[in-house]
């Protein structure tokens, strides 16, 4: 009979300390404001899921380090370009849920506690083969969520009017044609380099950009910081093959 009993007790115990800890754990529905599929890495774990929305539960700590990316599928299906729109850190509290929106336009990361997270409208099914965002009216939930400012981006005095040209247009081809007309016209250095690439959406125009600016570099010494430029595992990979050919 104490046997019986003992074994009560410690079940009872058991799912007590379960269930403290689940109430301690967070969930965040994190989505972009048009409505693009995207992907999310939380504190560094890449969570390999791509979607219109992605709910992460079961969050253990107060902090997340938090980096959200567009996705571009390929029209295979099979992978795909990721473009960083937010990268911080955010605050939890313990055993809340949170509805989270990325504005596109400002790269804003919005975030609203909730008791549960409503249903969302009715979007078409995301399909790896087609890329393109959808309409979604979100600006009212836009306003209404708190703000979560992403930290300021220090540009040298230098760099502003290259900064300026690449900001005013969306077409990441644009982008990489103004930043190599730069460094053909200019020497830079490895940190220059990594900033300039940081502008451009996608992994292969930085990659092609990298490629092209490594002989105007003044500090060739501290050219692998540039590596850091880079969001996707593929990406970082051939930029070490290319560092170990030089």
């Amino acid at each position: 009979m104490k046997k019986i009993f003992a074994l009560a007790i410690g079940l009872i115990l058991s799912i007590n300390f379960a269930f403290a800890q689940k109430k301690d754990r967070s969930t965040m529905r994190i989505r972009l404001s048009d409505g693009s599929p995207l992907l999310i890495t939380i504190n560094g774990r890449d969570f390999k899921k791509t979607g219109r929305s992605i709910t992460i539960g079961d969050i253990p700590r107060k902090r997340q380090n938090l980096q959200v990316y567009r996705m571009r599928p390929y029209a295979d299906g099979n992978g795909g370009k990721a473009e960083l729109i937010y990268s911080g850190t955010v605050k939890l509290v313990k055993g809340s849920t949170y509805d989270c929106i990325v504005d596109i336009g400002t790269r804003k990361f919005r975030m609203k506690e909730v008791r549960e997270l409503a249903p969302l409208a009715e979007q078409p099914a995301f399909n790896p083969r087609q890329s393109q965002p959808i309409a979604s009216n979100t600006t009212q939930q836009n306003e209404q969520a708190t703000l979560d400012m992403p930290p300021d981006r220090t540009v040298s005095t230098r760099l502003q009017p290259l900064k300026t040209a690449m900001d005013k247009t969306e077409i990441d081809s644009k982008k990489l044609a103004e930043a190599n007309k730069f460094v053909q016209q200019n020497s830079v250095t490895a940190k220059e380099v990594k900033d300039i690439t940081s502008w451009m959406f996608f992994d292969d125009n930085k990659l092609m950009f990298v490629k092209e600016s490594y002989n105007r570099v003044s500090d060739k010494q501290n050219f692998a910081t540039v590596g850091e430029a880079f969001t996707m595992p593929e990406s970082k990979r051939e930029f070490n093959e290319f560092m170990r050919s030089k």
